[in-house]
């Protein structure tokens, strides 16, 4: 539970997980009991279980999913630090908003490449980047790669905290903040 909460947003591999319990802590326990402890926080509604999806094939992957904090107040209940991370933050915002909008969500793979959420809606798709900012010519260039590979026509967003923002490839940028303050929809 403690790892969940304190790595949300964060890629879960259950393999790496075990290693670590194992050969650090010293605690023998199987992938499929990590799992349901997982399965349990998710049915508790403490944790969001946001699987993967291959923007290529279109299909559902296993294993790797991230989870979400139903309410990041269980975060800051469960830490004594203070600071924020602002890009998982941030993603667990938009995160459970589009469910609360009645989206399926997914993180999206492409290749190496990862897009923050793959947003469905019946038979529409959207993908979807989120940064603090991408004001860094670096950042800016990360969070555009993985539209970069996609080949179809579905919208791309970008959601950041920057004040100005710039279209670019067909990418609507969108201000995170003001996306939320009007309860925005992508499809």
């Amino acid at each position: 539970m403690a790892y969940a909460i304190n790595n949300f947003g964060a890629t879960t591999n259950l393999t790496n997980i075990v290693d670590y319990l194992s050969n650090v802590e010293r605690i023998a326990v199987k992938k499929q009991t990590l799992s349901g402890y997982l399965e349990l926080l998710a049915n508790a509604k403490l944790l969001y279980k946001c699987p993967r999806f291959d923007m290529k094939s279109k299909r559902p992957l296993r294993g790797e999913e991230k989870y979400y904090l139903a309410d990041p107040a269980i975060y800051r209940a469960r830490n004594a630090d203070a600071r924020v991370n602002y890009g998982p933050a941030l993603e667990n915002a938009l995160y459970t908003h589009l469910l609360s909008k009645g989206y399926k969500v997914s993180v999206g793979r492409i290749g190496k490449l990862e897009c923050d959420f793959i947003v469905r809606k019946g038979d529409e798709y959207a993908y979807v980047q989120v940064s603090m900012t991408v004001a860094d010519p670096e950042v800016e260039q990360r969070e555009y790669a993985p539209f970069d590979k996609v080949r179809d026509a579905w919208p791309r967003y970008l959601l950041t905290l920057d004040p100005l923002r710039n279209q670019r490839d067909g990418v609507r940028h969108l201000n995170l903040m003001e996306f939320l303050k009007e309860d925005g929809d992508l499809l």
